[in-house]
């Protein structure tokens, strides 16, 4: 009887047993034979060489299989003959070995022919210990300074308190012997030197800058006779006292190879067994000492810094007034911010106008068309900015401004109109404009384009609300004006369309030429063609007179003006 599924879990060991053949894999015969009949028959028999896949001989070959070295086994002398070398390994072919790889070694420098190896000794600059400073007691008050830190700027401000420095920067408000603007309310000061601050300064820190970032203190110290002003020289400025040496040498001779110190004691050590050394030729060499440069004062010669003082409009901050734009103005560096300024507010004032024709006849300033709605303006001056490009016609007041500013307008008003305080601002203005080379001259004819809007569609078309009076553009003036008229009906009784071509109502029938056409009847018109009804009255009143003819009759006085501006 089976066995059921609670006796296998109860009996582990108990397994039921396939009845299928089984594959026998890896056998051999010879292990179902007993071991002593084995023994007798294998009897002599060499061990069985596993020959690798692949390898099948034929039976008269003679090669033998010899097994490979497997891979990774370390190669000792014995596997080599005494006699033979091992071949070094050959280099992959690829790219080559990045910078700074472990590879790649730099190649050795070979030094120039007749190159001087550099052997100049550097003293350390060693920083003292907190407390070791190097100090000093000043001459002129009992305090004590450190050396390397605050004595120069203490020396500095001494000199200063003794107006030392006014015979070496002049300040802009000198009165009783002193600066009053000490601290740059109203005057300010740029240092002079190339590649140093740009910050503007007051005149106090513009003296003590000079003095301590410019060697003026050594000039002054050098200069004073006082005792022991020279042993407190030395010690700020120590460097000075021992000026460098350059030694010149001759065009074409040769370069000796200079010997460190080494060297040259150990070519001298009788017992050193190295060979001697070949000496290199002399060489005569000129040695110059330079002398250094004492600065000598002299007044004019110090070259001064830039000055910018502030300045307050006189029109809009004049008495009563006050405007925030107009503060704080620039006398130096901006100097045409103030004359832009200058500009407006006189343009504002009307005063402008007697120096820059408006070119709109004999209205008051105050009746000026300024925006460029009615009347467009163009720079005279061929040279001038505001003609490079595409640059689009202006408006009066832009106009105005530009010609004060750039073509100094405003100067010949500042002449025209000198107040209080007004003289300072015109000697800046006209300094700077002599600085560039560049004179005063009167304006030249004003070129005005006159704009207006068609009197009688009053700019409902686009074309008729920018009409011009231009030469150029006076054509298209009169086109539109012909055009406009022939939408009135002005053309009926000036040209009539004819029996064959009239409707009930008495206008054209056809007006666009598809059964009736007309063709011009001038001698001179260069028009030969057929043309309709509207194209051939336009035609005649802007090319023959008619429109000229239409517009002196015309009810409207404004278009009755118009008709003397139009002409051809």
């Amino acid at each position: 009887m089976p066995k059921g599924v609670d006796d296998l879990e109860s009996d582990p060991s108990a397994r039921r047993k396939s009845t299928r053949a089984k594959k026998m894999m890896n056998h051999s015969l010879l292990d179902d034979l007993p071991e002593d009949i084995v023994n007798s028959v294998m009897k002599g028999a060499k061990n069985e060489v596993v020959m690798p896949p692949g390898f099948n001989p034929s039976d008269d070959s003679e090669d033998e299989y010899t097994p490979m070295a497997k891979k990774g086994r370390k190669i000792n002398d014995s596997d080599f003959d005494s006699e033979e070398e091992i071949k070094p390994k050959k280099a992959r072919r690829g790219r080559p070995p990045k910078y700074g790889s472990s590879q790649s070694s730099p190649k050795p420098s070979t030094p120039r022919p007749n190159s001087v190896p550099s052997y100049q000794a550097t003293t350390p600059v060693i920083k003292p210990e907190p407390g070791q400073e190097e100090t000093l007691v000043c001459l002129m008050c009992p305090e004590t300074l450190k050396v390397d830190t605050n004595a120069r700027f203490h020396y500095s401000v001494h000199y200063y308190d003794a107006n030392a420095f006014i015979s070496l920067l002049k300040p802009e408000d000198l009165k009783d012997g002193k600066a009053q603007d000490e601290i740059g309310r109203v005057h300010k000061y740029t240092c002079p030197h190339e590649g140093c601050t740009r910050r503007k300064m007051g005149y106090k820190e513009m003296c003590v800058h000079l003095a301590t970032a410019h060697q003026q203190l050594r000039q002054l110290m050098m200069d004073d006779t006082r005792p022991g002003i020279k042993e407190v020289l030395n010690r700020l400025y120590p460097q000075e006292m021992f000026p460098a040496v350059k030694v010149k040498q001759e065009k074409g001779a040769p370069v000796p190879y200079a010997q460190s110190a080494l060297e040259v004691d150990n070519s001298e050590d009788v017992d050193d067994p190295t060979e001697a050394k070949v000496q290199a030729p002399n060489v005569f060499t000129k040695v110059i000492p330079v002398i250094p440069k004492r600065e000598v004062k002299t007044e004019g010669t110090f070259l001064g810094p830039r000055v910018d003082k502030i300045h307050n409009c006189l029109i809009c901050n004049g008495p009563g007034k006050s405007n925030k734009d107009g503060r704080k103005l620039n006398l130096g560096s901006g100097l045409q911010e103030l004359k832009y300024h200058y500009s407006v507010c006189v343009y504002n004032e009307g005063g402008l106008v007697p120096f820059i024709d408006p070119g709109q006849g004999s209205l008051k300033s105050e009746e000026l068309e300024v925006y460029g709605a009615k009347f467009r303006y163009k720079c005279p001056f061929p040279n001038c900015s505001k003609n490079q490009g595409r640059n689009k016609a202006i408006g009066y007041k832009e106009y105005a401004i530009h010609c004060g500013v750039a073509h100094h307008q405003i100067e010949k008003w500042m002449v025209a109109n000198m107040r209080p305080g007004l003289e300072e601002v015109y000697a800046s203005v006209k300094t700077c404009r002599e600085e560039e080379s560049m004179e005063m001259v009167d304006m030249p004819e004003v070129i005005v384009e006159e704009m207006h809007t068609c009197f009688i569609c009053e700019g409902k078309e686009r074309e008729g609300r920018n009409l011009s009076f231009d030469g150029s553009m006076v054509y298209q003036t009169r086109y539109h004006y012909a055009s406009c008229y022939y939408d009135e009906g002005a053309y009926l009784h000036e040209y009539p369309p004819g029996a064959q071509n009239v409707n009930e109502e008495g206008g054209p029938k056809d007006i666009l030429g598809k059964e009736v056409k007309y063709h011009c009847q001038e001698k001179d018109c260069s028009v030969k063609r057929k043309m309709g009804y509207k194209e051939f009255t336009i035609h005649m009143s802007n090319e023959h007179g008619g429109l000229e003819k239409i517009m002196k009759v015309d009810h409207r006085e404004a278009i009755r003006n118009l008709a003397g501006r139009i002409k051809k």
